[in-house]
């Protein structure tokens, strides 16, 4: 392997660490949507058309040019920042749902408090029996389970 090679692995490495990261950062979060989401639209865009450019006229060589590789960063990050928010909201989900499966066995008197980790919060009323967990999807988006109705619902930024 050579420099730029191993460069590229590491920009590659970083972009997806960060990807993975920002989407539940709330202030990156709101400068990526109201400051870089045009821009970033706009590189995509360009991206695309520079690769489509490249992939006609240099065919078989086009994953060894440095603009190639150049291009799929964006993609790349919005990419990973899509499927780090899928993927956490089915596994918190999942884990939630664990979790109420544990606390409706103690249905007469829930806990004052519940250990959860990993991002899921409990809070039981003060004057009602009743619980409510909470996690985020990423994005500003945080997903509220109500033990009274046994429903969740999802809150945005400006919920």
């Amino acid at each position: 392997m050579n420099k730029k090679t191993t460069f590229f692995q590491v920009i590659y490495l970083i972009i997806i660490i960060l990807g993975i990261i920002i989407p539940f950062i709330d202030y990156v979060v709101v400068v990526e949507m109201f400051f870089l989401l045009l821009p970033f639209g706009i590189i995509l865009f360009l991206s695309i058309i520079i690769f489509i450019f490249n992939l006609i006229k240099y065919k078989k060589e086009i994953l060894k040019q440095t603009s190639t590789k150049l291009i799929f960063i964006i993609p790349l990050f919005l990419f990973t920042q899509i499927t780090s928010c899928f993927l956490v909201d089915k596994i918190q989900n999942f884990r939630s749902e664990r979790l109420i499966d544990l606390l409706e066995i103690k249905k007469e008197n829930y806990p004052d408090s519940f250990n959860t980790s990993f991002g899921i919060e409990y809070k039981k009323a003060i004057n009602e029996n009743k619980f409510e967990l909470k996690y985020s999807r990423g994005f500003m988006v945080n997903e509220k389970y109500d033990s009274k109705n046994k429903m969740w619902r999802s809150y945005g930024w400006n919920d």
